[in-house]
């Protein structure tokens, strides 16, 4: 059997390489073996939700696979037809479930494979998005493309224990939309959403009350306001700045640490969308991570208009080509840059 190498160290050498490849894999139906898996990272190899990921893929798809064991460096993955219509998985810990969302989500939906799954684990920890931003501005940019799913967060999940609870309900995915995002948005009104578990109320209100200030001092309108107090097996908190529209999807989350002022993240999160407004950006840096290597398979060309190009996006257009004979160029424009994307 001949399998397509990945190489895991690429560029930014995150998880972000498996968590594309094993999505283009199922997609494409193209068997992988990625190697050197997170090389570039104070501990490397794989993590809890990169395990999670592999497993819920194959159960879905009766797959072959070797090298799946936490810190693992090489996995060998071989997509098989689809078996499985609904799936529950404990991750036992604050792995991200975000995270697995980010790689089952588009595979199974492009495979044409209706998926309920419920998933245990972190629902905001560090280095992945927050639930709310996945539901807020993932699954618009998605059902933009045609790609249409719903998720609810039952329970929240903080590190380090995580338990939190998450459903999703994957449609099929019959074509796959190009997305031209060029002209900079007029941003209406910008949505704020503040969560705290175990910890005061005043925190996630101090969040919100210091984003609301910096967005204000710039001159945007605030919409909705959400404040709120969630069960959870461990303390933390999370702010989601957000606005959308049929011409932009914009957001920017922060998350709490202990020994960090509330007023700071707010603040974090909201300066950051300033920044994404102000450049005229059509989709925020993270988003776009996302995008790319999907509309490489899109049924014509994408065009999107954002605020930096990064190593993450890099390494997307690198997964991407592996897949796809598809031709990536980006062109910088006023205080953004336009990235084209070309399917052949």
């Amino acid at each position: 059997m001949e399998f397509l190498d990945v190489d895991g160290s690429y560029g930014e050498g995150g998880g972000q390489i498996l968590r594309t490849a094993l999505a283009l894999s199922v997609i494409t139906s193209r068997p992988v073996r990625i190697s050197k898996i997170r090389a570039g990272r104070e501990v490397p190899g794989l993590r809890r939700q990169h395990v999670s990921s592999l497993k819920v893929l194959s159960a879905v798809f009766n797959s072959r696979l070797e090298g799946v064991e936490e810190g693992s460096s090489e996995v060998s993955f071989v997509p098989g037809p689809p078996r499985a219509r609904s799936i529950s998985l404990d991750m036992k810990t604050a792995a991200s479930i975000t995270l697995v969302l980010q790689a089952v989500v588009p595979a199974v939906s492009l495979a044409r494979t209706p998926l309920t799954l419920e998933l245990i684990g972190g629902t905001d920890v560090q280095w992945s998005p927050t639930f709310d931003y996945f539901d807020a501005i993932v699954r618009k940019a998605y059902e933009a493309i045609g790609i249409k799913f719903t998720a609810s967060a039952l329970r929240r999940g903080y590190y380090p224990r995580g338990g939190g609870r998450a459903i999703a309900s994957v449609e099929v995915c019959e074509s796959l939309r190009p997305l031209r995002l060029t002209n900079p948005p007029k941003v209406g009104t910008v949505d704020l959403v503040s969560r705290c578990a175990m910890l005061p109320r005043h925190v996630a209100e101090r969040q919100l009350l210091s984003a609301a200030a910096v967005l204000e001092e710039k001159g945007l309108s605030i919409g909705v306001r959400v404040v709120a107090e969630e069960p959870a097996d461990s303390p933390g908190s999370s702010v989601l700045v957000a606005s959308s529209g049929e011409t932009f999807f914009l957001g920017s989350d922060e998350l709490g640490a202990k020994g960090r002022p509330s007023e700071q993240v707010g603040r974090a999160a909201a300066e950051r969308f300033v920044e994404y407004a102000l450049a005229g950006a059509c989709v925020d840096d993270n988003l776009v991570d996302m995008l790319a290597p999907l509309l490489s398979l899109a049924s014509g060309p994408s065009a999107l208009r954002i605020a930096h190009v990064s190593k993450h996006l890099e390494t997307s257009f690198y997964i991407a080509r592996l897949f796809s004979s598809s031709e990536y160029s980006v062109k910088e424009e006023g205080r953004g840059s336009v990235v084209t994307i070309t399917p052949r």
